[in-house]
């Protein structure tokens, strides 16, 4: 885990699949498409495509957000977290699961939360520090292993315990006992993840847009997907994506690019952190991102970011895919996980990615959405930053890994474009 600036290192993705694509001959949206699509364009029907049921949802956890929102900040702001277990959203209520005494800082930001939502503090068994400590032996045994038995360490975000998916359930049980430093284990199969626009951005680059990696020239192209606009502390202007879909020093092109040379120049990469699979590509840029069908019919406005939830409903919108929502976040927070091969042929480990799932069934992702925005929305017609997708479970595909803004702020001192 750590940062590349400049390297040559190709970076790999865990057991999971990683969602980059290899694309042959780029072509435009087809010729049935309204005049009227283009990054400016506004959707008739905001978000139309998100069903009734889940759109209602979404807009129900608005102020639970918020007021989840005032207590993540106030332990960002404070350090006060040594007994944090996890926030989880219920239907009506903000749940915040703590091991001991809430700390002052920590106590003042749920009254002012109480002001906005309904916030029950729970009694936690375990905090995330200790959990993550209990794990510690484990995830140093995988990372020396990608065909361990064990290819994901996750903690409840209700402190209750370890969550261990094993490729074989009988091979994993027998690395590992049902305890690790006194905590209960729990043990889920799965195998190993894979790694996973639109097609005609130009200017100041939309999130959500397809981009073709220029470290293979030939065909079949590499795509994957930009995911938000960002600027720096110094005011330089970056796409966001996910680590797995290139290096830095690689350049980039957009999702039109079918011949080397005659395409449109997106940027090159800049920075990397290996372990949270994320990749800063040096572009123009803008706030907003493509929604709607693969073709990117039109935009949202992006209107800040935020901490990922436990149960919060979010959609991610992928170069290949297109928007899709109906996805909602698990109480499990990874620790460590093996993903299958990237573009490259490596294979990495990462750390601290969000699980979500799409209810119903369904891909949540497919490849080619790599690095795409994962987004909850903002009234009609904006978004909210949430993340950037990294991949989806090979066996089951509506299994949906991507790795929270909030660590991007961290790596790398950026903030989300509003404009």
């Amino acid at each position: 885990m750590g940062f590349r600036q400049g390297s040559a290192r190709f970076v790999g993705v865990l057991g999971a699949a990683v969602l980059s694509v290899a694309v042959s001959g780029m072509v435009s949206a087809t010729a049935g498409q309204a005049s009227s699509s283009g990054k400016g364009a506004v959707e008739p029907v905001p978000f139309s495509y998100i069903p009734a049921d889940i759109r209602q949802k979404m807009h129900d956890q608005v102020p639970l957000k918020e007021a989840a929102s005032k207590i993540s900040w106030a332990m960002e702001k404070s350090g006060q977290r040594g007994g944090f277990a996890g926030i989880a959203l219920q239907p009506k209520s903000v749940e915040l699961w703590w091991k001991g005494k809430l700390p002052a800082a920590v106590s003042k930001a749920v009254g002012q939360a109480r002001g906005v939502a309904a916030v029950e503090v729970k009694p936690a068994r375990y905090s995330q520090a200790e959990l993550k400590a209990a794990a510690s032996g484990l995830i140093a045994d995988m990372k020396k292993d990608p065909d361990y038995p064990i290819n994901q360490v996750a903690g409840s975000l209700k402190g209750d315990g370890l969550v261990l998916t094993t490729r074989d359930k009988g091979r994993g049980l027998a690395a590992r006992p049902t305890t690790l430093g006194g905590v209960p284990v729990t043990y889920v199969d799965g195998g190993a993840p894979s790694l996973n626009g639109r097609l005609d951005d130009d200017g100041e680059y939309a999130g959500g847009g397809a981009i073709l990696n220029d470290d293979f020239p030939g065909e079949p192209k590499k795509m994957c997907t930009a995911g938000w606009g960002v600027i720096d502390t110094w005011g330089n202007s970056y796409l966001l994506t996910a680590g797995h879909c290139g290096r830095p020093g690689g350049g980039w092109h957009n999702g039109q690019w079918s011949t080397p040379g005659t395409g449109k120049w997106v940027g090159r990469a800049t920075q990397e952190h290996v372990g949270h699979d994320l990749l800063l590509i040096n572009a123009p840029s803008t706030g907003r991102i493509w929604d709607g069908s693969r073709w990117g019919d039109f935009t949202k406005h992006v209107v800040g970011w935020d901490w990922a939830y436990a149960y919060e409903w979010v959609c991610q919108s992928g170069a290949t895919s297109g928007a899709v929502c109906g996805i909602q976040n698990t109480e499990n927070f990874t620790y460590a996980e093996w993903f299958n091969a990237d573009d490259y042929g490596n294979r990495g480990f990462f750390y601290d990615l969000i699980v979500a799932r799409r209810v119903g069934g369904g891909p949540a992702s497919r490849d080619g959405d790599s690095g795409g925005p994962v987004f909850s929305v903002s009234g009609d017609y904006d978004v909210v930053a949430k993340g950037t997708v990294t991949g989806t479970d090979t066996n089951h595909t509506s299994t949906l890994y991507y790795q929270d803004f909030g660590t991007a702020w961290r790596d790398f001192g950026i903030t989300v474009k509003t404009n």
